[in-house]
């Protein structure tokens, strides 16, 4: 017979895994130390090693004792309102976006990190095995495409909204368009027949030290993760000692923002696939493309900037400016009213969501190999379209001619 534990020790498990969420919060799932934990939870750091053989245990015993069931309820909340839309099924999952709690973030932390770490994958395998993998009754077939799609949108906006990066009216926006495109029947989408991916993935590093160096990070970073790409790594793979790189970046923020500015797109390219992204079957093929692993390097670095950005200034300047980047051309759109930038902007931000969401998840299980992008994308399309009504095609003229003159411009000589 298993032996009862203590009042005290059940209560100490509590503020241990309490206090390692908000240290998870606060430096990340690679940052988290036991003794640090300790002191957060205001134990001794000896009683956390009498519980825990080391930071590998702690973690996985947070995962199940209080992020599993965080990921299991917001997943069954995104398969019911896909099985069964309705204002109200959908209003359930957007109350988890608007209000995230401590444990949603370091959830989803713990889900994108597990990739690399072997002891807390171990654990997060059985959850992304028997939910994300797995069909069930109310998620069969083409209703599970749309399952994960959505879920893979949602724990992106759910950590975007407790950082501060989408609005109430951000919100209010996705919720009418996640209701209108699940409401759309399942068997009125036609497949798509998907061309190559669209690779983007890291430029292919220059004869200069700088090009070399931003290569390299991207894939040290990717690889280990912010905290474990040191400057010593990075140097070696570079072929260069460290005070090469110093020379040019000071800290090793500066070389991570530098990489990540290095390694984005032109805006011509940026503005092109803006202009057709409404297009039938255009979202899909973006979302097939980004599930790719012929990106798998750009994505990994992507994914680790985006999590370490939530306790580094420097990198999250960097990455809201790249996450903005695409929007500053609503600016530049002319005879849109207030609301049509608003929708536009919504349109955008939610498009981005989309793309990113279901990249980040292709880092951490395969199944996006065999989802019928289609399911979600088309819906979301025809909804994104309502939203900005007539001003659509005026909006993509002004679009197309902004592309032609960007890419005009950076073929012209110095």
């Amino acid at each position: 017979m298993p032996r009862q534990r203590s009042a005290r020790a059940i209560s100490n498990d509590i503020a241990i895994r309490d206090a390692a969420v908000r240290m998870i919060l606060r430096v990340g799932v690679d940052g988290l130390a036991v003794r640090d934990v300790a002191k957060e939870a205001k134990l001794t750091h000896g009683a956390l090693y009498a519980r825990f053989e080391d930071v590998e245990e702690l973690l996985v015993d947070v995962w199940s004792g209080s992020l599993l069931s965080r990921a299991i309820s917001l997943y069954e909340g995104v398969a019911r309102a896909v099985a069964d839309p309705s204002k109200k099924s959908v209003a359930r999952v957007m109350e988890r976006l608007r209000h995230p709690v401590a444990e949603d973030v370091a959830m989803v932390k713990a889900l994108w990190t597990s990739r690399r770490r072997i002891v807390l994958h171990e654990e997060v395998e059985s959850f992304i095995y028997e939910y994300l993998e797995t069909d069930t009754i109310e998620t069969s077939g083409r209703l599970q495409s749309r399952t994960l799609c959505l879920f893979s949108f949602a724990i992106l906006a759910m950590t975007g909204r407790f950082q501060g990066s989408l609005s109430d009216e951000d919100l209010d926006c996705f919720e009418t368009t996640i209701l209108d495109s699940l409401e759309y029947p399942v068997d009125d989408i036609e497949p798509v027949v998907f061309s190559d991916p669209i690779v983007r993935d890291l430029a292919d590093p220059q004869g200069n030290l700088q090009s070399q160096l931003a290569y390299h990070t991207c894939l040290a970073v990717g690889t280990s993760g912010y905290a474990g790409a040191t400057i010593s790594r990075i140097s070696r793979r570079a072929n260069c000692s460290p005070g090469a790189i110093y020379k040019i970046y000071p800290t090793k923020e500066d070389l991570v923002i530098g990489s990540v500015r290095i390694n984005m797109s032109a805006p011509a390219m940026r503005l092109a696939t803006l202009a057709t992204i409404l297009d039938p079957g255009r979202l899909a093929q973006l979302l097939f493309s980004a599930a790719s692993p012929l990106n798998m390097a750009r994505k990994n670095f992507t994914l680790e900037v985006s999590m370490a950005a939530a306790y580094n200034e420097g990198l999250r300047a960097a990455v809201k400016k790249q996450m903005r980047d695409i929007e500053s051309v609503v600016p530049l759109l002319n005879g849109l009213s207030d609301e049509e930038v608003f929708q536009l902007t919504c349109t955008i931000r939610f498009i981005v969501y989309a793309i990113m969401g279901i990249s980040y998840l292709s880092t951490v299980t395969k199944v996006t190999d065999r989802v019928s992008f289609n399911q979600f994308c088309e819906p979301v399309r025809q909804a994104l379209l309502r939203n900005l009504g007539p001003s659509w095609p005026k909006i993509r003229e002004q679009l197309e001619n902004l592309a032609s003159a960007a890419r005009v411009q950076s073929l012209t000589p110095p």
